[in-house]
């Protein structure tokens, strides 16, 4: 199943009023939703500075996949995710980027 994806007035609110968590290969922003039951929302950002185009799909792809093999999704439902890549999400071990991504989420309150 597709995870809904966010529009730009919710990046807005997310990097204002979200919980952030800099890890060396992303940024990761969360913010709770007013429902706590609606399935959570993902978010990527992934700018020029990691590479050309072929370079940053290629990165898009690895941060999807690291989101939809998540061990625990239920602890995502009800939140609001945004990743920003860094350029080093393009060449980090996939194994780093879940050991990463699980940190991020219990530093900013997502997954306790």
């Amino acid at each position: 199943m597709a995870t809904p994806s966010l529009n730009s007035a919710d990046f807005k609110r997310l990097s204002r009023l979200g919980k952030k968590c800099a890890l060396p290969a992303f940024i990761l922003l969360a913010l709770r939703q007013a429902d706590a039951a609606a399935p959570f929302r993902l978010g990527l950002t992934v700018s020029r500075k990691v590479g050309n185009a072929v370079v940053r799909n290629r990165a898009k792809r690895r941060l999807r996949a690291l989101v939809s093999l998540y061990e625990a999704p239920e602890k995502l439902v009800g939140w609001d995710i945004v990743l920003i890549a860094r350029a080093t999400a393009r060449e980090r071990d996939f194994a780093l980027l879940r050991q990463d991504f699980g940190q991020g989420l219990e530093k900013t309150g997502v997954a306790p």
